[in-house]
Order: C-alpha cells, then sequence, then structure tokens
C-alpha cells in the first residue's frame, strides 16, 4: 500500500476565495490508525448553490439638478426643502409672480398664446402646454401641435385659477418645464435675490439606491437584473438595476469603496420595486445582493474536502467506520467555501474527512 503523502496548499475558486485542499498520491485504501477525527469530517449535502455576492450601496434620491431663473425681477417665495413639487404646482415665485411647474422635454422659448388668424403657433413647445393643460383639466385631449383658439381659452381658465390676469399668453419665463415631479433638496437662493440666479437643487421624487463596483467586476451588473436589497431601516425588499454608467472613476480618497477595492468605479442606479419599504429613512447604506449562477439541489462539500491528486482531478476521503476511502470526483460549481461534487456512490449524509 502506498504511503499518503498530505501537503497543504492554496487553490484560487470563483465565488469562494482561497480555499485549502490536500495533495496525496493515490492509495487504494487509506487506514486511519486510531479512527478519523470526529472533528474532521463533515457530511456531504445536498443543496443549492449560488455565486451571488453582497456589495454595499447607498440609499438616497440619486442625483441632484439645479432650477435656474432668466427672468427679471425679484425672489419673493421659495419651498421649504424636501417638499415635492407636482405638474401645476407653484415651483417658485417672481414678484410675487407663481412660476408653474409643467411636465414635458421641451422648454418653452417664447409666449405661447393668442394664434395669429394667418399662421397659428406649431411646434414641441405647443404641444407641451396644450398636454399640461389637458393633464390639469383646462383642454380637451389633443394629439396636434397647433395653438388653436380653444388652447387660448385654456390657457386663459387656467391663468384664472393661478390667480393671474386671463391675457390667453404665457410668458416663457412664467413655467419651468421638467420631466416629471421634482422633491426640492436643497434652497440655493435667499427671498430678496435677483431672480436670474441659480434657486433651487432638485432630485426625483422616488428613492434609488447607488451602487459603486469595481470597473473590472460587472459580472451580474447590468441593467433590468433584479437584487435583494437590505435597507438602512432593517426592512428587506427587491429592486431593479435601472441604469449603469459608462464612464469609470477613482475611487474614494480613502480607497475603500463598497467592496474594498481600490480600482476605478463605475456606478449601477438601482430602483427600489416598493418605495414604502424605505418609510422612515431617506439616506443610509443598504445590502445589496447581486445574483449569479446558480445550481440547485446538488451534492455540496467543503472546499477544504477536496483531495488533488498527483496524477490529475479530485478525491474526497470517504469515512468507512474506522478507515477511508478514496473517492475521484467531478467538480462543479465554487461558492461561499464549498464545491459540487459527483462521484461513484456519493449520496448525501456520507461523512468525508476535512482539514477544517
Amino acid at each position: 500500500m502506498k504511503r499518503v503523502v498530505t501537503v497543504v496548499v492554496a487553490l484560487t475558486v470563483v465565488g469562494g476565495g482561497l480555499a485549502g485542499f490536500r495533495y496525496v498520491d493515490r492509495p487504494e485504501k487509506a487506514v486511519a490508525a486510531n479512527g478519523p477525527d470526529p472533528a474532521q469530517t463533515v457530511e456531504i449535502a445536498r443543496t443549492d448553490l449560488s455565486q451571488a455576492r453582497d456589495v454595499t450601496g447607498q440609499l438616497g434620491y440619486g442625483g441632484s439638478s439645479t432650477i435656474k431663473s432668466h427672468a427679471t425681477g425679484t425672489i419673493t417665495w421659495l419651498p421649504k426643502a424636501n417638499t415635492t413639487v407636482e405638474r401645476g404646482d407653484v415651483l417658485f415665485r417672481l414678484d410675487n409672480e407663481p412660476v408653474t411647474l409643467f411636465y414635458g422635454s421641451t422648454p418653452l422659448f417664447r409666449p405661447i398664446g393668442k394664434p395669429a388668424k394667418d399662421k397659428p403657433l406649431t411646434g414641441p413647445d405647443v404641444r407641451v402646454v396644450k398636454q399640461n393643460l389637458t393633464a390639469l383639466g383646462f383642454l380637451p385631449k389633443t394629439t396636434t401641435d397647433k395653438l388653436t383658439p380653444a388652447t387660448t381659452q385654456a390657457i386663459k381658465e387656467w391663468q384664472k385659477s393661478q390667480d393671474q390676469e386671463p391675457t390667453g399668453l404665457i410668458d416663457p419665463t412664467t413655467v419651468v418645464v421638467l420631466p416629471g415631479a421634482v422633491r426640492v433638496d436643497s434652497i440655493k437662493a435667499a427671498l430678496g435675490d435677483p431672480a436670474a440666479t441659480e434657486l433651487l437643487g432638485v432630485t426625483a421624487t422616488d428613492k434609488v439606491v447607488s451602487l459603486p463596483f469595481d470597473a473590472d467586476a460587472a459580472d451580474g451588473i447590468k441593467a433590468g437584473v433584479k437584487v435583494k436589497l437590505a435597507l438602512p431601516n432593517g426592512k428587506d425588499t427587491t429592486g431593479t438595476i435601472r441604469s449603469v454608467s459608462t464612464d469609470a472613476t477613482a475611487p474614494p480618497d480613502d480607497g475603500s469603496p463598497s467592496d474594498g477595492g481600490t480600482k476605478p468605479q463605475l456606478v449601477a442606479t438601482i430602483t427600489l420595486d416598493q418605495q414604502a419599504a424605505s418609510k422612515g429613512v431617506d439616506t443610509g447604506p443598504v445590502q445589496v445582493t447581486v445574483p449569479g449562477p446558480s445550481r440547485k439541489g446538488v451534492l455540496v462539500v467543503p472546499v477544504a474536502a477536496l483531495l488533488a491528486l498527483r496524477e490529475g482531478g479530485y478525491a474526497v476521503q470517504v469515512v468507512n467506520g474506522t478507515t477511508t476511502t478514496l473517492v475521484g470526483v467531478q467538480t462543479g460549481m465554487f461558492a461561499d467555501g464549498n464545491v459540487e461534487i459527483t462521484g461513484t456512490g456519493l449520496q448525501a449524509g456520507l461523512k468525508v474527512v476535512t482539514t477544517s
């Protein structure tokens, strides 16, 4: 019988970090002099393996943008921080006149109203006005971008509702067009300041999770992927990766980004599937579980139970009473310090020798 030679070396495995295994000549049967040490055996388990990984993100409202005014006059009213401003709401006041929020993608770049008899105004800015007047209940639904007498009348009715003179003409400085509702994140001006300045910092109204990660470790992090979230208020929920940046940035000055690296960083933005789950907390660290490949119902042992055979391949040392037998195995997925194995006669519950 050949003598068993045991040498501890290091094996790098995907998803499992560094783990120890033993290297042996292959004996037909190895006899334990005093029987196997119970503290150094483990049962083969049938379970699920996953290469999902946990990284740390930050709860918040995403990036902030700045609201400016190009009008003349004096700032006479500003909303408070954390206020939500929706379509038709007053965003701020200049000379005590309201500046209103409309939704859309094209800002007003000219006065809208009082169509000329021979050539009515047309264009995307006209469409924005009509769509918002429709949404606010002042104009029947329309799909054209042409200014009509009905539109002008609707403008007058809307102006009355704002306690403005019903001129039928919208000055572009009295409307701010944004993609949707906003949350006031910061106040950048003071009452009495000239109007033509930076007024407000605003964000989206829904909370998101910003997830920084090493640019060379993007496996599983892409738009549309579902992730698990452990929020700072102790609640668990799920989210969806909405976008992933493509411009890498330097790691934080302290050299300790969320996953412990010091490499250039990308950032994923994650929307919460249930906004209510974050109630009571606006910011804080979030544990994000990014999914990876998985295997269901496979035989699993700790990586430390693997024996590297001199002729190549791996085996496990199966305990039979006071003796052990080497059984050749094929390895599958490595994850969390465990490895999937297949081999002749192997089944859940059998004990195998391990180094820890």
